[in-house]
């Protein structure tokens, strides 16, 4: 009979290998914490301030015409990490532009046309008065170019009316073409009147500027609590991966008594093995008096192609006990998912010990469904086994409730004489 095929990984499974490994787990946790208390003594402590500004449209009138021009916040917002903008701030706060430009920050709340300058540096007093001197000068520079903007077109303007002016002088007195230069030049002097009253005020800086009340940058608990997520997240990976000589198989008692049995017997040194189960017989609590109705049932289950069922029973009958020794794999599946052994097949072993090797059953399902059916488990297993199919099947029983009264080490399989 084939082997039966690999069973899907249940998340108790994992559970239960996070459990065997949590030192994997605890070692994870502990680097990744330190690293994150590391990360927090190494890192600089910062302090960010906040200055609101709220940008008003520069009413400067183009040549021409008097319509004020339409208010640009995300032009406006460019220009606060502009050259000449971080240039005068440098120079009020006495540091370099280089220096002041990678503290700076600027945001812009949607449909608004407020300007929120931030500024990180290492003391609060720094950021506070970082930011206010970077507000300042935004409002400065953009007053500035508005008014050189209007001083230009004033002064243009004045020159065209004086050269309005002269070339009037070449016509005589009431001459149509003297009138018509002289409307000109006396419209083009309302303009520079206008130019003179033209509002050019930046924007306004909305309230103080408040110096922040902590730092800004994370904290050792903040940190460390990262560090120690992250330091869990890679140890889990490693703790399910991890394969060791002990954990690829059962390996030793240690091994199978991390399944959590009652009781396991060691008989990998013994030289018969006739010898190991006739210490498995003795270990077995069986009733003096069997049940004369249904008898006293075993399930043996161990490594196909093992037979553990035949030999407990034969260990059983050396100790005067009646045995009779059924072989689960030649039971039709159908009779073991619809009930077997029924209460007619267990009238039949009244007053016997049945010991049911389910060794060779193809799945596990139904090997745990025939533990919940009798009155004690035994499991044998080789040292070469697969300790995470062992476990598997343990945990399976487990959760039925159902215990394994004992568990049975076996030499390596290649080893049995």
């Amino acid at each position: 009979m084939q082997p039966a095929p690999p069973q899907p990984v249940q998340l108790s499974e994992l559970a239960g290998s996070l459990r065997r490994r949590w030192r994997v787990l605890a070692l994870g946790a502990a680097v990744g914490l330190l690293l994150g208390v590391l990360a927090w003594a190494v890192l600089p402590v910062t302090y960010t301030a906040t200055t609101s500004v709220r940008v008003s449209s520069v009413d400067v009138p183009s040549s021409g015409s008097s319509a004020t021009a339409a208010l640009d916040v995300a032009t406006a917002a460019q220009l606060v990490t502009s050259g000449d903008v971080l240039a005068a701030a440098a120079d009020d706060l006495g540091t370099t532009r280089g220096e002041l430009k990678d503290g700076v920050r600027v945001e812009n709340p949607p449909d608004t046309a407020v300007l929120n300058i931030t500024y990180t540096a290492s003391s609060a007093d720094a950021a506070a008065t970082g930011s206010r001197a970077v507000a300042e000068a935004f409002l400065g520079v953009r007053g500035k170019t508005a008014a050189d903007e209007v001083q230009a077109q004033q002064e243009a303007t004045w020159d065209r009316v004086s050269m309005l002016e002269r070339s009037a002088q070449r016509y005589p007195a009431g001459s149509p073409a003297k009138a018509s230069i002289l409307r000109q030049a006396e419209s083009l002097g309302d303009r520079a009147a206008e130019l003179a009253t033209a509002d050019t005020t930046p924007g306004q800086i909305l309230g103080a500027t408040a110096t922040p009340s902590g730092p800004s940058s994370l904290g050792v608990l903040p940190l460390g609590v990262a560090g120690l997520a992250l330091g869990l997240l890679v140890a889990v990976p490693v703790a399910l991966t991890r394969r060791t000589a002990a954990s690829a198989g059962i390996g030793d008692v240690g091994g199978l008594g991390s399944i959590h049995e009652a009781a396991v017997l060691d008989g990998t040194r013994d030289p018969r093995p006739q010898d190991t189960w006739d210490i498995a017989a003795l270990m077995l609590k069986l009733p003096s008096e069997l049940p004369a109705d249904t008898g006293y049932t075993l399930v043996v289950d161990g490594s196909v192609g093992t037979q553990p069922g035949a030999a407990l029973a034969e260990a059983l009958r050396r100790r005067g006990r009646a045995v009779r020794h059924v072989d689960a794999a030649v039971i039709n599946e159908g009779k073991l998912a619809r009930g077997w052994p029924t209460q007619r097949k267990q009238a039949t072993w009244g007053g016997e010990v049945v010991v049911i090797d389910s060794s060779e059953l193809t799945s596990d399902a139904l090997k745990v469904t025939l533990a919940t059916r009798s009155d004690q488990i035994v499991l044998a297993r080789s040292v070469d086994d697969d300790a995470l199919a062992a476990r598997r099947l343990r945990g399976l029983l487990r959760a039925q409730g159902v215990d394994v009264a004992l568990t049975v080490l076996l030499p390596q399989r290649d080893a049995r004489p």
